[in-house]
């Protein structure tokens, strides 16, 4: 009798396949920012692993070669910053219509993750455990898309999953160290514009005592110059849905507000999207994000916008 055995081939993504340090869900901040350009972009994502060795990403991206405007969270934020206003974002951080989804595959070993998408495009991070392993930090080392920065944070923590606006407020901001790679420009009379990127990391946020506006949903901070010259700061959900971790952070100083007669900035504001970082208890530990303040208000074009990416993280 002949025995006839067939061996079958098991592609590698159906294979079980290691989470990144065992982790699922990745907030990812990612930009190509130059100095000498005035073409760059940035990306927020949310990375979902699976362990069949595919991933997801699901992505909001900004650039300067196409300005949107600032838009509505539909959130507005009164008696918490001294000035009652409807909370900006930048436009389609206010919907999940507006994100863009890529998938992949991806492989991880020892602390480097790659990830190849379907794009033909590749990158590479390097992970960190943190918080007793219940978090893991994550850092941009290679891609072929020409990215110059990028950092995220990943845990089991759902994607549905959000930190109330009381929870914020009660964290210690002392110990919320921001991490920051900004885009921006310096202007001088005979030479004229000229790019630079920002950078810091390590000290608190700038504005640490915050309170919860009558919305309950938002909170509220201000910086003083004086009695009545401050900058107005703002944190609120991307949009009044439930069940998503997505905030924007908004700040303007008033007396441009003033200046332009009027109570709420509608000019040059900073708007920030950004993701909430939860680890795998859902305890709440700050944000990945991103600034796309493009210009809408001078004759400056793309020399008047402010781009980047950026961490607040305790």
């Amino acid at each position: 009798m002949t025995i006839l055995v067939v061996s079958l081939a098991v592609p590698a993504h159906a294979r079980a396949t290691p989470l990144p340090l065992g982790k699922a869900n990745y907030a990812m901040a990612v930009g190509s920012l130059e100095a000498d350009s005035t073409q760059n972009w940035v990306r927020l994502a949310q990375y979902t692993f699976s362990g069949d060795g595919r991933v997801v990403q699901q992505y909001w991206q900004w650039s300067q070669r196409v300005h949107v405007p600032r838009s509505s969270t539909g959130i507005t934020a009164q008696d918490c910053a001294g000035r009652d206003c409807t909370v900006l974002t930048a436009a389609g951080w206010e919907t999940a219509d507006a994100s863009q989804t890529l998938r992949g595959t991806f492989t991880t070993k020892d602390d480097t993750l790659t990830i190849n998408w379907s794009n033909d495009h590749e990158e590479s991070w390097k992970l960190s455990a943190a918080s007793a392993g219940k978090l893991v930090g994550a850092e941009l080392t290679d891609n072929d898309f020409d990215a110059t920065h990028g950092f995220g944070n990943g845990s089991n923590a759902s994607w549905t999953i959000r930190t109330p606006a009381a929870t914020v407020k009660a964290a210690d901001w002392t110990t919320m160290k921001h991490r920051y790679a900004l885009w921006k420009t310096t202007y001088d009379p005979d030479l004229g514009y000229e790019g630079y990127i920002d950078q810091g990391d390590g000290e608190p946020f700038w504005a640490r005592e915050w309170h919860i506006c009558t919305d309950k949903r938002c909170l509220g901070a201000k910086t003083s110059a004086s009695d009545t010259i401050h900058t107005a700061y703002y944190i609120a959900p991307a949009n009044a849905a439930p069940a998503h971790r997505r905030d924007t952070l908004w700040h303007w100083h008033t007396e441009l507000a003033d200046a332009r007669g009027e109570t709420c900035y509608s000019g040059n504001s900073h708007v920030k999207p950004m993701i909430q970082v939860l680890d795998d208890d859902g305890r709440f530990h700050g944000w990945v994000g991103v600034e796309a303040s493009l210009n809408q208000t001078t004759q400056a074009g793309p020399d008047d916008d402010d781009i980047g990416v950026f961490r607040i993280l305790g």
